[in-house]
């Protein structure tokens, strides 16, 4: 699981500033320098210590799919990458400018969840906590906020990915931890991520280990479940229509660890052509259609294949581009698994805090 790449040994001595100053800023949040407060509607963090590609946002969504069943849910993000800057509840107009790229997916997945999307977190739930009742949420999931700590959540989960996790990594810009490791300790679960499906049970126990678990924590273990590719501009199912394992496949990626997608698609199409690879939350602009464009009309089999996350900033792109190219437009869903004994223990620790949190306010 170490990372065999060479690194600028430089970099250590901005890396070693960098480290003072995040455990000067826990130090404060610890002691009661700086303030941190809860709310009175439960809140479910979802973080990790690395900058990116820990696969929050299936996770989000995975949590949303299950508590929607039983509570009114909100989603709360200050989503990244987006154009605005004042406070947003998602509406049926917004695009990936306006929220996000990764807020807008999970919008559009589950359109009548409250999609909240603001940088002060704590002014948000403010907002929310003085709503009326019968829009006031019963439980708010935090996008990305472990490093928020001006509020405290009800329930916070970490994430940490199997292939690099925080006990393999430095801080930035040596390596790619926002904080250092010991900050897993304000965590009440972690979430193994990314693991391979043939996981032995020697390299559980040794991750396990490596850990360094305290005894309030749980971990679990996730997996990525890719599903079948679907056309993006569809507007309807089209059955007659698939990617076969013979399909020549152009792939696209502007996510912070295109690795795993990549590895998907040439282990499920022979014919894959070299990828295309933009920087993470790539906004799309002209000249990147242009190229997507050319690349398609140079061989009609071709068919291009993209991640979900990329997907919702094409979408933008429809009327730019011509009938031939986008019926050639294709995306790859995903979802995050866990065993069903994990998922149950897991799900039974956010449904008992976000009680207790309840019954506390």
């Amino acid at each position: 699981m170490s990372d065999k790449k060479q690194k600028n040994f430089l970099l250590r001595v901005p890396a070693f500033f960098y480290g003072i100053g995040t455990r000067l800023r826990n130090f404060a949040f610890d002691t009661k320098i700086l303030s941190s407060s809860g709310s009175s509607i439960p809140t479910i963090c979802v973080g990790n210590l690395s900058a990116g590609g820990t696969g929050k946002t299936p996770h989000v969504e995975l949590l949303v799919e299950l508590l929607r069943k039983e509570y009114r849910v909100a989603v709360l993000t200050r989503g990244y990458g987006r154009k605005t800057k004042q406070p947003i509840i998602a509406s049926p107009k917004d695009t990936p400018d306006t929220i996000g790229d990764e807020p807008y997916q999970i919008f559009r997945k589950f359109p009548d969840v409250m999609l909240y999307v603001d940088g002060d977190r704590r002014r948000a739930l403010t907002a929310m906590e003085a709503m009326p009742d019968d829009l006031r949420p019963d439980v708010v999931i935090m996008d990305d906020g472990f490093q928020h700590r001006y509020i405290t959540p009800t329930f916070s989960i970490l994430l940490t990915p199997f292939d690099k996790p925080y006990y393999e990594d430095s801080l930035l810009p040596y390596g790619m931890l926002r904080e250092p490791a010991s900050g897993h300790r304000r965590a009440d679960s972690i979430i193994v991520t990314r693991t391979p499906k043939d996981l032995t049970a020697f390299a559980v126990k040794t991750t396990i280990l490596n850990l360094e678990l305290l005894d309030y924590q749980e971990v679990y273990f996730s997996r990525v479940i890719y599903a079948r590719p679907e056309l993006l501009f569809s507007k309807s199912p089209v059955p007659d229509r698939s990617l076969l394992s013979s399909s020549e496949v152009l792939p696209l990626a502007g996510i912070a660890d295109p690795k795993p997608f990549l590895d998907k698609i040439r282990s499920s199409f022979p014919k894959a052509s070299e990828a295309i690879i933009y920087p993470d939350h790539h906004a799309f602009v002209e000249k990147d259609l242009e190229r997507i464009s050319s690349e398609l009309s140079k061989n009609p089999k071709l068919q291009l294949l993209t991640t979900e996350k990329d997907s919702v900033r094409l979408l933008k792109w429809e009327t730019w581009l011509p009938e031939e190219v986008r019926k050639r437009i294709w995306y790859l869903p995903i979802k995050v698994y866990l065993s069903p004994d994990n998922l149950s223990k897991l799900m039974s620790r956010a449904r008992r805090a976000i009680r207790d949190n309840t019954l506390h306010y």
